[in-house]
Protein backbone atom coordinates (compact mmCIF):
# COMPACT_ATOMS: atom_id res chain seq x y z
CA UNK A 1 0.00 0.00 0.00
CA UNK A 2 2.61 2.56 0.58
CA UNK A 3 4.36 2.29 -2.72
CA UNK A 4 0.89 3.47 -4.45
CA UNK A 5 1.05 6.82 -1.78
CA UNK A 6 4.39 7.74 -2.94
CA UNK A 7 3.27 7.11 -6.71
CA UNK A 8 0.27 9.26 -6.17
CA UNK A 9 2.26 12.06 -4.21
CA UNK A 10 4.57 12.28 -6.34
CA UNK A 11 3.11 11.97 -10.33
CA UNK A 12 0.00 14.34 -9.33
CA UNK A 13 2.23 16.95 -7.22
CA UNK A 14 2.08 19.99 -9.06
CA UNK A 15 5.42 21.49 -7.36
CA UNK A 16 7.09 20.04 -10.60
CA UNK A 17 10.42 21.28 -12.98
CA UNK A 18 10.75 18.54 -15.17
CA UNK A 19 9.45 15.41 -16.18
CA UNK A 20 10.12 12.68 -18.36
CA UNK A 21 8.50 9.05 -18.55
CA UNK A 22 8.95 6.28 -21.09
CA UNK A 23 7.84 2.64 -22.05
CA UNK A 24 9.70 -0.44 -22.57
CA UNK A 25 9.85 -3.63 -24.63
CA UNK A 26 11.97 -5.77 -24.07
CA UNK A 27 12.75 -9.93 -24.63
CA UNK A 28 15.52 -12.55 -24.23
CA UNK A 29 15.76 -16.21 -25.02
CA UNK A 30 19.19 -16.35 -22.77
CA UNK A 31 17.71 -16.29 -19.50
CA UNK A 32 19.44 -19.29 -18.83
CA UNK A 33 21.65 -18.67 -15.69
CA UNK A 34 20.58 -20.31 -12.19
CA UNK A 35 19.31 -17.23 -10.44
CA UNK A 36 15.59 -17.24 -8.93
CA UNK A 37 15.61 -13.30 -9.64
CA UNK A 38 15.94 -13.12 -13.61
CA UNK A 39 16.26 -16.84 -15.08
CA UNK A 40 13.31 -18.68 -16.75
CA UNK A 41 13.12 -22.37 -17.05
CA UNK A 42 13.31 -22.32 -20.93
CA UNK A 43 15.10 -19.30 -21.02
CA UNK A 44 12.45 -17.24 -22.57
CA UNK A 45 11.13 -13.87 -20.82
CA UNK A 46 9.22 -10.26 -22.10
CA UNK A 47 9.33 -7.66 -20.10
CA UNK A 48 7.31 -4.37 -20.31
CA UNK A 49 8.48 -1.58 -18.41
CA UNK A 50 7.00 1.83 -17.34
CA UNK A 51 9.50 4.05 -16.33
CA UNK A 52 9.25 7.84 -14.43
CA UNK A 53 11.62 10.35 -13.13
CA UNK A 54 10.72 13.87 -12.02
CA UNK A 55 11.76 17.05 -10.29
CA UNK A 56 9.67 19.04 -7.40
CA UNK A 57 9.93 21.78 -4.87
CA UNK A 58 12.50 19.87 -2.57
CA UNK A 59 14.18 17.10 -4.77
CA UNK A 60 13.45 14.49 -7.34
CA UNK A 61 11.63 10.84 -7.70
CA UNK A 62 12.63 8.12 -9.69
CA UNK A 63 10.21 4.88 -10.35
CA UNK A 64 9.65 1.76 -12.05
CA UNK A 65 7.61 -0.83 -13.09
CA UNK A 66 8.31 -4.03 -14.30
CA UNK A 67 5.68 -6.20 -15.77
CA UNK A 68 7.19 -9.66 -17.06
CA UNK A 69 6.11 -12.84 -18.45
CA UNK A 70 7.54 -16.11 -18.89
CA UNK A 71 7.76 -18.98 -16.66
CA UNK A 72 9.93 -18.98 -13.75
CA UNK A 73 11.60 -21.68 -11.77
CA UNK A 74 8.18 -21.71 -9.36
CA UNK A 75 6.03 -22.73 -11.99
CA UNK A 76 4.68 -18.73 -12.04
CA UNK A 77 4.43 -17.75 -15.19
CA UNK A 78 4.16 -13.70 -14.62
CA UNK A 79 5.74 -11.06 -12.42
CA UNK A 80 5.14 -7.81 -11.36
CA UNK A 81 8.49 -5.81 -9.75
CA UNK A 82 8.29 -2.15 -8.97
CA UNK A 83 11.11 0.32 -7.45
CA UNK A 84 10.36 3.86 -6.00
CA UNK A 85 13.08 6.23 -5.13
CA UNK A 86 12.30 9.26 -3.58
CA UNK A 87 15.08 11.71 -3.13
CA UNK A 88 15.31 15.27 -0.88
CA UNK A 89 18.32 18.00 -1.46
CA UNK A 90 20.01 18.98 1.63
CA UNK A 91 20.12 22.81 -0.19
CA UNK A 92 16.53 22.92 -0.41
CA UNK A 93 15.64 21.64 2.49
CA UNK A 94 18.57 23.86 4.43
CA UNK A 95 18.46 27.16 1.97
CA UNK A 96 22.32 26.53 2.32
CA UNK A 97 24.26 26.02 -1.19
CA UNK A 98 25.77 22.68 -0.34
CA UNK A 99 27.07 21.99 -4.36
CA UNK A 100 31.40 22.11 -4.33
CA UNK A 101 33.95 20.39 -6.71
CA UNK A 102 32.25 18.20 -8.94
CA UNK A 103 29.29 17.57 -6.66
CA UNK A 104 26.08 18.91 -7.77
CA UNK A 105 23.71 18.31 -4.76
CA UNK A 106 23.62 16.39 -1.79
CA UNK A 107 20.82 14.10 -0.53
CA UNK A 108 18.78 11.91 1.87
CA UNK A 109 17.80 9.15 0.16
CA UNK A 110 15.08 6.66 0.25
CA UNK A 111 14.08 3.52 -1.86
CA UNK A 112 11.19 0.36 -1.82
CA UNK A 113 11.41 -2.45 -3.74
CA UNK A 114 8.27 -4.49 -4.05
CA UNK A 115 7.48 -7.75 -5.47
CA UNK A 116 5.49 -10.60 -5.29
CA UNK A 117 7.93 -12.59 -2.66
CA UNK A 118 10.35 -9.60 -1.75
CA UNK A 119 10.78 -6.09 -0.19
CA UNK A 120 13.39 -4.46 0.66
CA UNK A 121 13.65 -0.54 2.65
CA UNK A 122 16.42 1.28 1.76
CA UNK A 123 17.86 4.84 3.73
CA UNK A 124 20.76 6.89 2.85
CA UNK A 125 22.85 9.91 1.01
CA UNK A 126 23.58 10.87 -1.85
CA UNK A 127 24.84 13.09 -4.27
CA UNK A 128 24.53 14.35 -8.02
CA UNK A 129 27.92 14.68 -9.61
CA UNK A 130 28.76 16.85 -12.87
CA UNK A 131 31.03 14.45 -15.25
CA UNK A 132 32.18 15.77 -18.93
CA UNK A 133 30.65 13.43 -21.75
CA UNK A 134 27.43 12.54 -19.02
CA UNK A 135 23.94 14.07 -19.07
CA UNK A 136 23.34 12.55 -15.37
CA UNK A 137 25.52 10.51 -13.06
CA UNK A 138 24.08 9.95 -9.59
CA UNK A 139 25.48 7.82 -6.62
CA UNK A 140 23.79 6.66 -3.76
CA UNK A 141 24.92 5.19 -0.59
CA UNK A 142 22.02 2.89 1.63
CA UNK A 143 21.73 0.80 5.00
CA UNK A 144 19.01 -2.15 3.09
CA UNK A 145 16.66 -4.36 4.74
CA UNK A 146 14.77 -6.88 2.61
CA UNK A 147 12.93 -9.53 3.03
CA UNK A 148 14.88 -12.35 2.08
CA UNK A 149 18.14 -12.44 3.80
CA UNK A 150 18.24 -12.32 7.57
CA UNK A 151 20.84 -9.60 7.92
CA UNK A 152 20.97 -6.19 6.82
CA UNK A 153 23.54 -4.81 4.60
CA UNK A 154 24.37 -1.62 2.89
CA UNK A 155 23.88 -0.59 -1.35
CA UNK A 156 26.08 1.55 -3.35
CA UNK A 157 23.95 2.31 -6.54
CA UNK A 158 25.59 4.68 -9.32
CA UNK A 159 23.33 5.77 -12.54
CA UNK A 160 23.86 7.32 -15.35
CA UNK A 161 23.31 8.36 -19.10
CA UNK A 162 25.28 9.84 -21.30
CA UNK A 163 25.28 12.61 -23.99
CA UNK A 164 24.45 10.85 -27.75
CA UNK A 165 27.21 10.63 -29.90
CA UNK A 166 25.81 9.99 -33.45
CA UNK A 167 22.47 9.16 -31.57
CA UNK A 168 23.91 6.67 -29.63
CA UNK A 169 23.80 6.89 -25.79
CA UNK A 170 24.75 4.24 -23.36
CA UNK A 171 22.99 4.81 -19.80
CA UNK A 172 21.86 2.11 -16.96
CA UNK A 173 23.20 1.74 -13.01
CA UNK A 174 24.91 -0.65 -10.45
CA UNK A 175 23.45 -2.07 -7.51
CA UNK A 176 26.57 -3.62 -5.20
CA UNK A 177 25.86 -4.74 -1.71
CA UNK A 178 27.82 -7.56 0.32
CA UNK A 179 25.72 -10.09 -1.21
CA UNK A 180 25.05 -9.30 -4.67
CA UNK A 181 25.77 -7.07 -7.64
CA UNK A 182 23.05 -5.84 -9.92
CA UNK A 183 23.95 -3.79 -13.11
CA UNK A 184 21.72 -3.27 -15.96
CA UNK A 185 23.27 -1.14 -19.16
CA UNK A 186 21.16 0.01 -22.16
CA UNK A 187 22.54 0.98 -25.93
CA UNK A 188 20.61 2.91 -27.31
CA UNK A 189 20.17 4.16 -31.26
CA UNK A 190 18.30 7.54 -31.50
CA UNK A 191 15.09 6.78 -34.30
CA UNK A 192 13.10 9.68 -33.83
CA UNK A 193 12.09 12.43 -31.07
CA UNK A 194 10.11 9.75 -29.13
CA UNK A 195 11.55 6.19 -30.22
CA UNK A 196 14.32 4.56 -29.10
CA UNK A 197 15.73 0.83 -30.22
CA UNK A 198 18.77 -1.20 -29.16
CA UNK A 199 20.03 -3.86 -26.15
CA UNK A 200 20.46 -4.23 -22.53
CA UNK A 201 22.74 -5.86 -20.72
CA UNK A 202 22.40 -7.56 -17.60
CA UNK A 203 24.29 -9.08 -15.34
CA UNK A 204 23.45 -10.36 -11.46
CA UNK A 205 25.68 -12.32 -9.20
CA UNK A 206 24.71 -13.46 -5.66
CA UNK A 207 27.18 -15.17 -3.13
CA UNK A 208 26.43 -15.39 0.39
CA UNK A 209 25.02 -18.40 3.02
CA UNK A 210 27.02 -20.63 0.89
CA UNK A 211 24.31 -20.29 -1.47
CA UNK A 212 26.19 -18.67 -5.19
CA UNK A 213 23.61 -17.64 -8.62
CA UNK A 214 24.63 -15.88 -11.11
CA UNK A 215 23.17 -14.81 -14.93
CA UNK A 216 24.61 -12.69 -17.65
CA UNK A 217 22.69 -11.89 -21.14
CA UNK A 218 21.66 -9.24 -23.63
CA UNK A 219 17.86 -8.24 -24.41
CA UNK A 220 16.33 -6.61 -27.23
CA UNK A 221 15.07 -3.54 -26.64
CA UNK A 222 12.67 -0.42 -28.14
CA UNK A 223 11.76 2.49 -25.89
CA UNK A 224 8.96 5.06 -26.24
CA UNK A 225 9.36 8.65 -24.64
CA UNK A 226 5.92 10.50 -23.80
Amino acid sequence: MLHFVFIIMFITSSLMAFETTNLQLLYSNNFKGDTFVYDTQDGKKTTVTFEHFRTFEYGDFYMFVDVMSGEKFDGSKSEVYTELDPRFSLSKLSGTELSFGIVKDVYIAAQLNAGYDYNAYLGGLGVDLEIPGFNYFSLNIYYKTESVDDEDTFQITPAYATKEFYNIHFEGFIDYTSRSINTQNQLLYHINKHLFAGTEWIYYHYDAHANSSRTSLFEAMVKYTF
